[in-house]
């Protein structure tokens, strides 16, 4: 009996350990691993999805992300039905003024909102450029960052 419960517990501990803690959407197309640049800040190996919802919109997920190396924990984002486009191999798509989910909130967030977003995805690249709105908390009001990552 002893045997059996150890083995139940070592299996658990080994299940954790696999877990990269990453929370990706399960319907995600493709998730690009670059470097997060914001300001004087950046960090490394950040993952990104940008998947389409439709021909014409695209879900961008941040995973897992920090904006400041005092940002006490990181966070995960996403925005919504950002307005795309497809031609010639290049998947392209901006928005202004969209407020993106938190976490796993059910709402958008007004308080995160997003001034612009745009980006591309061209041969397993993503090139991807953000400003944050001018209103919000001095902490985040018009913080921009930038992304390149490939699709490993």
């Amino acid at each position: 009996m002893k045997k059996v419960i150890l083995s139940l517990f070592l299996s658990m501990a080994l299940l954790s350990c696999v877990d990269n803690g990453t929370t990706f959407p399960e319907n995600g197309d493709g998730v690009y691993y670059g470097d997060l640049v914001v300001g004087d800040y950046t960090q490394k190996s950040v993952g990104i999805s940008v998947t389409e919802t439709s021909d014409s919109t695209v879900d961008v997920f941040f995973d897992n992300v920090k904006f400041a190396a005092a940002m006490p924990l990181k966070i995960d984002i996403t925005v919504k039905d950002v307005p795309s486009r497809k031609a010639g191999g290049v998947l392209s798509f901006s928005a202004t003024d969209i407020d993106p989910y938190m976490n796993r909130e059910a709402e958008p967030q007004p308080e995160y909102r997003f001034a612009s977003i745009a980006g591309a995805v061209e041969d397993g690249e993503l090139v991807l450029d953000a400003r944050m709105s001018d209103d919000l908390k001095p902490s985040r009001a018009g913080k921009s960052f930038s992304f390149k990552g490939t699709c490993n």
